[in-house]
């Protein structure tokens, strides 16, 4: 069983590691929208 656990282990790894890139990017996106908005009116 120990590779399956070590398979698991590297599947939960890579999830987690989306997960957080997704939502760092995702954060970024609005951040950026947040800022064009702010300092340009929306115009761009």
């Amino acid at each position: 069983m120990g590779g399956w656990s070590c398979l698991i282990y590297i599947w939960y790894t890579l999830l987690y590691v989306n997960a957080v890139v997704f939502l760092f990017l995702f954060i970024r996106g609005l951040f950026y929208d947040y800022i064009r908005v702010s300092v340009f009116g929306g115009a761009c």
